[in-house]
């Protein structure tokens, strides 16, 4: 009497996602035979020869992909023995290929963002991509950047920074992410990020009562009540032009300047700050400034004794004692 033939069969199986794993990718016994017949598992033993740590041989003749498997191919000999005569057996190799899960890296968009001030987290890259139809857990991932911004930082969590003193543009980095488990898995995106120059505000000025026999060389200054962000302007932090306006001119430095020798009246000169940052965020505003006439002051005289018979051609002078603006008058400055 001889024991029956028995053909234990090679198996394939796969793709297999990695990451899930799975606990039937294919059952050994479903093609293997016995006497010419497929097997029945009551009729004999299922032992495993050269195990996989990924892989798994369950009694049952089901093969169970591990989760967290690296992509690759992967194999596991088993063996099965006839019951009835258990040295009748013969061996077989399972081949699984298991793939690594799909990862998306998508684009992102953030913005407007205040160049002045910039901003520490204007986005999170992490936030929309996918690792296996899921968010991305940071900790499975590698997170590199690919192109570089001199104005944005992609930080180690995923959020990108917007660097203070940014002038306005649209900027992009390019960023990649890699699974841990299979690290070529790779994906790439672009965050976009629009920058926005800071609000400027000119606010105009009234300036008032300069004298104007004296004039100033600083009536007021027009920079104290401007503001750049919200916050009173740096002067190091704009530029100041403007065009002279009979006798006003306003300095770079934003002082305010009466000429000497001005006419009492109501003066106006138009003046215009531009952030260095963004050299066309400006802003134009008008300094009124009031002048008025130095004070003057005719006072009584007294002459000396004079011969009414011959009279006299000098016996005083009138302006010796009258002042304008504090002191001695100048002929030549009155009438």
């Amino acid at each position: 009497v001889t024991a029956a033939p028995i053909d234990a069969v090679a198996d394939t199986a796969g793709p297999i996602n990695g990451t899930t794993g799975s606990t039937n990718v294919v059952n050994v016994l479903s093609n293997d035979t016995l006497n010419g017949t497929p097997v029945t598992p009551s009729d004999v033993t299922l032992t495993t020869v050269i195990p996989n740590t990924n892989l798994v041989l369950n009694p049952d003749g089901t093969v169970s992909v591990l989760p967290n498997t690296p992509a690759g191919t992967y194999t596991l000999t088993y063996q099965i023995c006839e019951k009835l005569n258990p040295s009748n057996c013969d061996t077989a190799v399972v081949t699984v290929t298991v793939t690594a899960a799909p990862i998306d890296a998508v684009a992102d968009t953030a913005g407007p963002i205040n160049g002045t001030t910039g901003s520490t987290n204007v986005v999170n890259v992490l936030s929309n991509d996918t690792l296996n139809g899921t968010p991305v857990t940071p900790s499975d991932v590698t997170l590199t950047t690919v192109i570089p911004n001199t104005n944005l930082v992609l930080n180690p969590d995923g959020t990108v920074s917007v660097l203070p003193n940014t002038p306005a543009g649209t900027y992009t980095l390019t960023y990649q992410i890699c699974e841990k488990l299979n690290p070529s898995n790779c994906d790439t995106a672009v965050v976009t990020v629009t920058v926005t120059a800071a609000p400027i505000d000119a606010v105009a000025d009234t300036i008032g009562s300069i004298n104007g026999s004296t004039g100033s060389t600083n009536a007021g200054n027009v920079l104290v009540n401007d503001t750049l962000n919200g916050t009173p302007v740096n002067p190091s932090d704009v530029v100041l032009t403007s065009t002279p306006q009979g006798p006003l001119t306003i300095n770079t430095d934003g002082t305010i300047v009466v000429a000497p020798g001005t006419p009492a009246g109501i003066y106006t000169v138009d003046y215009t700050i531009c952030e260095i940052l963004n050299p066309t965020n400006c802003d134009t505003v008008t300094v009124t400034v009031t002048v008025t006439a130095g004070t003057i002051d005719a006072v009584n005289d007294a002459g000396t004794p004079v011969n009414g018979t011959t009279g006299g051609t000098a016996v005083a002078n009138v302006l010796t004692n009258d002042t304008l603006n504090g002191v001695a008058v100048n002929p030549a400055d009155v009438t």
